[in-house]
């Protein structure tokens, strides 16, 4: 019952609004006001007034203002608006699309040195590993001053291929005893291992 009442109140209250709206057209298009002190002298003549009537609270009149449609020029600067707008989007998927370019172009390039990177160590790799084989093999058929010099540098060369064959190369050689071949040998009176005359 209270809030009936407070409705009944309210509607009794609140008076009709009632506002008279005035329009003329000049250069810069169609124009409005509620105000006829607010139309130019030389419009004043062409006003019609369009009366408005509206119920509730008095926020809309001080809505009711001049409203002015949007000019021509206006619209050519909206199209401009627009046009720079998509001039900047173009803009920037060039940009990102050369940035992807540059991205693919350095992919591209680190592939390639990672390729030559791995042609050279391959090539490095198949020549020391020659070279330890033919360390070994040189170790098997030399003859040391002492055989244990020929199993530890046996040793060393196999347990560490590129640390053992450098100080082999140095200093190996120096172990090595002189190469006696089977005819010296039967001068001294030895016999030739091998050798079917012995």
């Amino acid at each position: 019952m209270k809030i009936s009442i407070i409705l009944y109140i309210v509607l009794i209250i609140t008076p009709v609004a009632s506002a008279e709206v005035y329009r003329w057209e000049d250069a810069n298009g169609i124009n409005f006001t509620d105000n006829s002190s607010a139309v130019p002298e030389k419009y004043r003549e062409q006003l019609s007034a369009e009366p408005k009537v509206q119920s509730g609270n008095p926020t809309p009149q001080a809505r009711v203002g001049m409203y002015r449609q949007i000019s021509p020029s206006a619209g050519q600067e909206q199209r401009a608006a627009v046009h720079q707008a998509d001039l900047a989007q173009h803009r920037r998927t060039a940009q990102a699309k050369g940035q992807q370019q540059i991205t693919t172009r350095d992919r591209e390039n680190t592939l390639q040195l990672l390729a030559k990177f791995i042609v050279i160590w391959i090539l490095l790799g198949s020549c020391l590993f020659v070279v330890w084989i033919a360390a070994i093999v040189d170790i098997v058929r030399s003859e040391f001053v002492t055989p244990s010099s020929k199993t530890a540098w046996m040793l060393v060369v196999v347990c560490f291929p590129l640390l053992g064959m450098v100080p082999y190369m140095i200093l190996g050689s120096n172990q090595k005893g002189r190469s006696v071949n089977c005819r010296e040998r039967q001068l001294l009176g030895a016999a030739c291992p091998g050798h079917p005359g012995a």
